[in-house]
């Protein structure tokens, strides 16, 4: 798992597995273990609107915790870490003298979520840049029927899940450079386009300085307030970019039913067909209806979709 810039996994997945075939199915068990690193720069979220026009009163400081400047810097930097895990266990069999094929397959633990075919975040950050890994669970189930030995029917279905970890506290700082606008019509100036004389006006620093923000991964702050909202394309080929949603994945599921009919199997290979119908979903954690924290109504987002699919294939003798 990257960022951009940098590589959060400290050392690489280890997966220990142990497999059992009695003479009746296969049957696992096994652990991961993940472990992620992060660099954490304590002075550079920092800043004063002591400088700001006009001038506040009683300005805000949030200074650097190790000198007290409000200057971004380098200065105590350290590495955050941290460990994930899970344990699994799948089985498989064949019932009915072989006529169907059961399976199923469960996998729970922190800062496993990739390891799903939904590809859920492994870890979130807390304020401050620590890490923090990320509750998550994954099931499958599937049932293939033998009906004849031509036609096989099958019906697979599976989620995937991933805890909120929300946290408030965020600190963020947000400086607004504005140039200086040189005055025209004066003495010893550029004429102004339209006569007249315009005054010009110095540089500014603006900052403004942020300390009890949220985030994390489903918090129940986030602004959903724009997840139903469609907005037109930006041109053609080029779809809207959609309203305000953080939509972050609370569960994601599928269910899948199809059948394939061997037409011919013999010295010349092997042709095939089949149809297959997925029901997909997926559901969001809530937020807020609100830009700000203190909004009243939950939206929590919800997407389906209805997919057929049909196949040929040809397998060479």
């Amino acid at each position: 798992m990257d960022a951009t810039g940098y590589s959060i996994n400290k050392t690489p997945d280890f997966i220990v597995k142990a497999a059992f075939d009695p003479g009746f199915g296969h049957y696992e068990v096994f652990g991961i273990i993940s472990t992620f690193q992060n660099r954490i720069y304590p002075c550079v979220v920092v800043g004063t609107t002591a400088k700001n026009f006009p001038t506040p009163l009683k300005p805000t400081v949030l200074p650097c915790p190790v000198n007290g400047t409000t200057t971004p810097s380098a200065d105590g930097a350290f590495n955050d870490a941290a460990t994930g895990g899970g344990f699994g266990a799948s089985a498989a069999a064949p019932v009915f003298h072989r006529k169907l094929d059961v399976g199923a397959k469960i996998v729970f633990g922190d800062g496993i979520g990739r390891f799903g075919a939904a590809q859920l975040a492994d870890a979130t950050l807390k304020p401050g840049g620590y890490l923090e890994p990320i509750h998550s669970g994954q099931w499958l189930g599937r049932l293939e029927w033998h009906v004849t030995p031509k036609l096989d029917v099958y019906g697979y279905v599976g989620g995937e899940y991933a805890a909120r970890v929300g946290y408030l506290g965020y600190q963020s700082v947000k400086i607004t450079n504005t140039p200086a606008i040189p005055g025209c019509g004066g003495v010893g100036e550029q004429p102004c386009a339209g006569g007249g004389i315009q005054p010009g006006y110095p540089a500014l620093v603006s900052t403004s300085i942020t300390t009890n923000g949220f985030g994390g991964y489903g918090s129940p702050y986030a602004n959903n307030s724009g997840c139903s909202t469609e907005v037109r394309p930006a041109g053609t080929g080029a779809p809207g970019t959609g309203g305000t949603c953080a939509g972050d994945t609370r569960y994601i599921g599928e269910g899948t039913l199809g059948f394939w009919h061997k037409v011919y199997s013999g010295e010349y290979g092997r042709f095939q067909w089949g149809i297959q119908y997925s029901y997909f979903y997926r559901n969001s954690w809530s937020g807020t209806n609100a830009s700000g924290l203190t909004g009243k109504v939950s939206i929590q987002p919800h997407a389906v979709d209805n997919m057929v699919w049909t196949s040929f294939r040809y397998y060479l003798p």
